[in-house]
């Protein structure tokens, strides 16, 4: 499916204010700025957010790497697209989390500096979604995500499982 027919396109709302006066107050709203790290977090500020979060934004300067889903209400960037869905009543969190993996999948490798993803673009890319019966499977979306979700939670018990042994171990060995 073409990602223009699920979604509308266009630049974030921002303050237009320098980064001085943008990042002059510590807070607690994200602005999201053209970084594929930290979910495009580049800091938090003490201004109303103007962006709703439950979207997916990403930066049109470079690579596709920027593509993250926003759970808060935030505050733009130059530069950051949101993608706004023209279907409101179906897409959830865990269905715009897959839709995420899906696009940036869809889009690795393709972009650089030299042949910059951007908006135009990104409405033309094809990406493979799950359908049943000619319509979007959004539960099966939910389902693979909750499924990823549960595993990374067990492999970070499982992690932290080994740690603490490893320093009781440590810790018994020492103290002869």
């Amino acid at each position: 499916m073409r990602v223009g027919d699920l979604f509308d396109i266009h630049p974030t709302k921002n303050y237009s204010l320098t980064n001085d006066k943008l990042f002059k107050t510590n807070g607690k709203v994200p602005v999201i700025v053209n970084s594929s790290f930290d979910n495009g977090i580049g800091g938090y500020v003490d201004l109303e957010p103007i962006e709703k979060g439950g979207m997916v934004t990403f930066s049109d300067t470079t690579t596709s790497d920027s593509i993250f889903y926003q759970n808060r209400a935030f505050i733009g960037y130059s530069h950051v697209q949101g993608m706004y869905p023209y279907d409101n009543v179906n897409w959830t969190e865990k269905s715009l989390m897959y839709f995420c993996i899906a696009f940036r999948k869809a889009t690795k490798g393709l972009f650089d500096y030299g042949n910059k993803f951007n908006r135009t673009i990104a409405k033309e890319i094809l990406i493979s979604l799950p359908y049943m019966n000619g319509s979007l499977c959004f539960s099966f979306m939910e389902t693979v995500i909750k499924a990823l979700e549960k595993l990374v939670i067990k492999d970070a018990v499982n992690w932290q499982s080994k740690k603490i042994k490893a320093i009781k171990e440590a810790t018994i060995d020492s103290s002869f």
